[in-house]
């Protein structure tokens, strides 16, 4: 959970509340209530403690990254964006517009694409802000805990957090931004995990 990761980081780091607040301006009881999961906080105080705790953004909402410490040399590698409505189609695109990665090395398989919210009365704000570049890694493993971009049952395209991927069992995607979920044997309907992403406003 991003609390307890964020609870762990900190004592971990040998930090009280007040000094992690004192990096943001805010108090120990703020911080305390994101300790606690009453409150989370927003995508840039993600980013700003990902630096704090040497960490990604990803390790503090997933618990699934290395630390930059652990990333041998400067990643400047770029993955294809494919806008969000040809994400389906995948061979018919013909885009040729390039997103660097942060803080992770994609496979030649990875994308990039810019999350876009639904008409659907059931849609839900989740913890990535509408808007967002995120980098899908289609080649890499999923566990319990991993969000990744999927297919639901009304063959729209969104994200979800895995709630079971034990061998020889199914997995059960939980859809975060509206209320749906899907149990699946195989993984033809998963188009990746999701390994980092930060609000941009251009390509």
């Amino acid at each position: 959970m991003l609390n307890e990761r964020i609870k762990s980081l900190r004592l971990a780091k040998g930090l009280t509340l007040q000094q992690v607040g004192d990096f943001f301006g805010i108090s120990r009881a703020s911080v305390a209530s994101w300790e606690s999961g009453t409150n989370q906080p927003d995508p840039r105080k993600l980013e700003k403690l990902a630096d704090v705790f040497d960490t990604t953004v990803e390790y503090l909402v997933t618990g699934q990254s290395r630390s930059p410490s652990e990333l041998i040399g400067p990643i400047d590698t770029n993955v294809k964006f494919i806008p969000w409505e040809k994400l389906l189609d995948q061979k018919s695109n013909s885009q040729d517009n390039w997103v660097p990665t942060l803080h992770t090395k994609p496979s030649s398989k990875a994308f990039a694409t810019r999350l876009v919210g639904s008409s659907s009365i059931d849609w839900i704000s989740g913890p990535i802000p509408l808007g967002s570049i995120i980098i899908v890694e289609p080649t890499k493993s999923i566990s319990q805990g991993s969000f990744v971009l999927a297919i639901d049952p009304s063959n729209e395209i969104g994200i979800a957090e895995i709630s079971n991927s034990k061998d020889g069992a199914n997995i059960v995607l939980n859809f975060i931004n509206k209320k749906s979920f899907l149990t699946l044997k195989d993984k033809k309907k998963i188009l990746g995990v999701l390994t980092e992403w930060r609000l941009s406003g251009k390509l």
